[in-house]
Formats: structure tokens, C-alpha cells, sequence
């Protein structure tokens, strides 16, 4: 957590000088449906989302647009949940139309 907010912190001012930008987190179910064995796991993805809702609201009507995609599974190739399918979800994401932006793209 402390490492995503990190790096918003060094790359929002060049993307609010070019006036435009994506910063995309990846989050996880357990934020949604947090689980005692995988605790801190489930805490960790909470506090990622909420930063990228937090930043999402903070850039409202600015050509900056930030989020998450939230996967609801475990990733493993040659599954739904394949790296290389999830990343489709990622481009999804970045293309949105400024007047569309969402916050949380979920993959199930």
C-alpha cells in the first residue's frame, strides 16, 4: 500500500502537467470478501482499493483517470484467470472515454 501511494506520488505530476494520464491499481477479491486465512491479504487489498477510490474521486473531472481492476480469482495460465486475459480488462480500463471513467473494473 504504502508502495502504490508511493508512486502516485512521483508519476500524478508529470501526468497533471501533460494534463492526462491512467494510473491502474490491481485488486484483489479479498478486498471485497476478505477471508480470516488470507487476513493480511484481505486487509492489504482493502486498503489498495480504497486508495484508488480515494485518488479516482481527487481526480474527478480531470483527463487523469485512476482506478483498480479488481481480479476475483487466482491468476494461473491456461485458466479464465490467465495473465494474458486479465491484461484485456487492463487495456478495457486505460481506453475509456473521459466522460465514462469508471473506478473499479471487475475480473470474475
Amino acid at each position: 500500500m504504502a508502495g502504490a501511494l508511493t508512486a502516485v506520488q512521483c508519476v500524478l505530476p508529470s501526468m497533471q502537467a501533460a494534463g492526462r494520464g491512467t494510473i491502474i491499481f490491481t485488486g484483489g477479491g479479498f478486498a471485497l470478501e476478505p477471508a480470516a486465512d488470507y487476513a493480511s491479504v484481505s486487509l492489504g487489498k482493502a486498503a489498495l482499493r480504497n486508495l484508488a477510490f480515494s485518488l479516482a474521486h481527487e481526480m474527478r473531472g480531470t483527463a487523469i483517470h485512476a482506478g483498480t481492476v479488481t481480479i476475483c480469482g487466482m491468476v494461473k495460465s491456461g485458466t479464465h484467470f490467465d495473465p494474458n486475459l486479465i491484461a484485456e480488462t487492463f487495456v478495457e480500463f486505460h481506453k475509456q472515454p473521459r466522460d465514462g471513467f469508471d473506478t473499479e473494473l471487475m475480473y470474475r
